[in-house]
């Protein structure tokens, strides 16, 4: 029970209290009645004032803030005071509170916090891929919202743009922006910016099933002759071709990452998906135009790069994608790039090669390389890789044919394909 002192509380009496064995001793001042100093086991002093509410009929507790006991008493008597007055000044803290938190949310802007997530959470991101891919999605969600207040947008906001994201660039997209989105108002609210996560509980926009596109003969014989005119993007699909590579992997690849005595391409940890460097075969078809693309660089100039000594890895996608589309037959089916990965792994598959060799190449750490057979099987698979990979190449090499390359991937089959796959819109990469 609560201590009442005879006299006056004094700093004294408190300092001279010995500590509890355990939980804390309670001295109730008798000068400022409701004051109370608690003092714990661990030896901190706290202070807090306690009333009966006019408002509610119910006990109310306030904790103090630290400072002098003269300076508790002060607070005590002007709470006291309102308590007098029928008043609650734990309603009114709250209030006051509330209003100060809605006044600073007012005068937060989309344009603001979105830099301040930026650089304090995706700038921790390992992979720099990643981190622009996100804030580009997430920026792309709020497009139209950058002068409003972050506490002025509604539910309904957020799906009429998510539904516009459907429309434009289809269920995926939506639901990637929806994903960012859900993560950025988290964020903001463990921060008091907003006090709701409006997206709460909202259902994404489509169930995703995973993609089991693989390129055909005549697919891939068309693909082979729309990118043999040395450009950046018709070397970096090679490689993919050739490598079985995640297309951010690829276009990542450094200088420094080629060792052409050992004929080996480095993926490094911090542009990996599984965030673990490993090693693949540089195949004999990729030698001679890895070596040019890379005679002159430093050691951290990007292979495939863009601008001025090569300093910013190969971005443009899209649009070469769909420049490359043009190209494909009129009836080929919708493929994206991540494709082309999952039809090398096929064709090895359809070969014989070991599975344990495929999941190395890709860089699964799950299927033959998952849970405790990683621990035990620390088995290398380089060699094995090298062959398999030439055998790959060697398909490849006798599909692609000697037809002459007019403009590269811009080029198309006939004047009539061409305007065919002029109403076909071509996939998002």
């Amino acid at each position: 029970m609560p201590r009442l002192t005879s006299r006056p509380l004094t700093q004294k009496l408190i300092d001279s209290t010995p500590l509890p064995a355990r939980g804390y001793t309670s001295l109730r001042d008798h000068e400022q009645r409701g004051l109370e100093v608690r003092i714990w086991s661990t030896g901190t002093r706290s202070r807090r004032f306690e009333y009966l509410s006019p408002v509610t009929g119910k006990k109310a507790v306030l904790s103090l803030p630290a400072g002098t006991l003269a300076e508790a008493r002060v607070i005590a008597k002007s709470h006291r005071a309102l308590v007098a007055l029928g008043r609650d000044p734990a309603l009114e803290a709250e209030a006051d509170l509330e209003a100060r938190r809605e006044a600073h949310s007012k005068a937060v802007t989309v344009a603001s916090v979105l830099n301040d997530y930026e650089q304090n959470v995706l700038a921790s991101a390992v992979k720099q891929a990643s981190r622009r891919k996100r804030i580009r999605v997430l920026r792309r969600a709020m497009a139209g919202f950058e002068g409003r207040a972050v506490a002025s947008l509604t539910r309904g906001d957020f799906i009429k743009r998510l539904d516009q994201i459907q429309t434009e660039a289809g269920d995926v997209s939506r639901n990637r922006a929806q994903s960012e989105l859900r993560h950025f108002l988290g964020w903001a609210r463990d921060r008091d910016i907003i006090q709701t996560i409006a997206l709460d509980r909202v259902r994404r926009g489509v169930r995703e099933t995973p993609r089991d596109r693989s390129l055909t003969d005549e697919e891939l014989k068309a693909l082979l002759n729309a990118i043999g005119d040395g450009s950046a993007y018709s070397d970096l699909m090679r490689v993919l071709l050739h490598t079985a590579m995640r297309r951010n992997e690829a276009a990542s690849l450094q200088a420094r990452d080629l060792d052409f005595d050992k004929r080996t391409i480095t993926v490094r940890a911090e542009v990996s998906k599984t965030r673990q460097a490993r090693a693949i075969p540089m195949d004999e078809a990729l030698v001679d135009m890895l070596r040019q693309r890379a005679r002159g660089l430093k050691r951290d100039g990007f292979v495939f790069g863009e601008g001025s000594g090569f300093e910013r890895p190969f971005s443009g996608f899209s649009k070469a994608f769909a420049r490359l589309w043009t190209t494909m037959p009129a009836e080929t089916a919708r493929w994206t790039l991540h494709d082309l990965r999952r039809t090398t792994a096929t064709r090895l598959h359809q070969s014989g090669v070991d599975a344990l060799v495929i999941e190395d190449l890709l860089g699964h750490l799950t299927g033959v390389r998952g849970g405790i057979a990683c621990v035990y099987n620390a088995a290398t698979t380089l060699d094995r890789q090298r062959r398999a990979l030439a055998g790959w190449s060697a398909t490849l090499a006798a599909l692609e044919t000697p037809e002459p390359i007019l403009t590269g991937v811009a080029r198309a089959s006939s004047p009539a394909a061409r305007e065919a796959r002029r109403h076909v819109h071509p996939p998002v990469r």
